[in-house]
């Protein structure tokens, strides 16, 4: 998401999306999201991709022998619960990473939303060196309130190989 001049933000994937699909031959800048996730029950973490192809989602969704679901209309939800996936980061701005499954190279691009992090927070290592394979991890980080509320934070975090 990017911070427009007018003052809501704005989703970048939606607008390369849509510009894509207007210009036959090219492929998306990315064909899902990808984010981190917590089982509300056991507080298990782990991963949640949502994307337009059900065959993307099913890919995913093999990885830890699991189905996609339907989750709106003409999209699909898949739900990996492993804290480290294994990646190739190929590009990175304010925003958000794109990156490609190392199991499944050719299933497609995913961002993963960066926002409200830096990505110095998220990418440990210089953008510069993309593309690169490494994990991408969840990280989990709880704060007290000067209220007493906890607040539990899922950081995502690229580490590379």
């Amino acid at each position: 998401m990017n911070a427009n001049a007018n003052g809501p933000r704005v989703c970048t994937h939606r607008a390369r999306t849509r510009r894509s699909r207007s210009q036959p031959g090219l492929r998306n800048p990315c064909d899902g999201h990808l984010a981190p996730w917590a089982d509300p029950v056991t507080g298990t973490l782990g991963w949640t991709v949502l994307t337009g192809s059900r065959d993307l989602a099913a890919t995913v969704a093999a990885i830890s022998n699991g189905k996609p679901r339907p989750h709106k209309e003409r999209q699909w939800h898949a739900r990996i619960p492993e804290t480290d996936l294994t990646v190739i980061v190929t590009d990175a701005d304010p925003a958000a990473l794109r990156c490609r499954l190392g199991s499944q190279p050719d299933s497609g691009v995913l961002a993963v939303a960066v926002v409200p992090w830096t990505t110095g927070t998220v990418l440990k290592c210089p953008v510069t060196d993309l593309p690169a394979p490494g994990t991408l991890s969840v990280r989990d980080v709880r704060v007290t309130t000067r209220m007493g509320r906890t607040v539990r934070y899922l950081i995502p975090r690229f580490t590379p190989s």
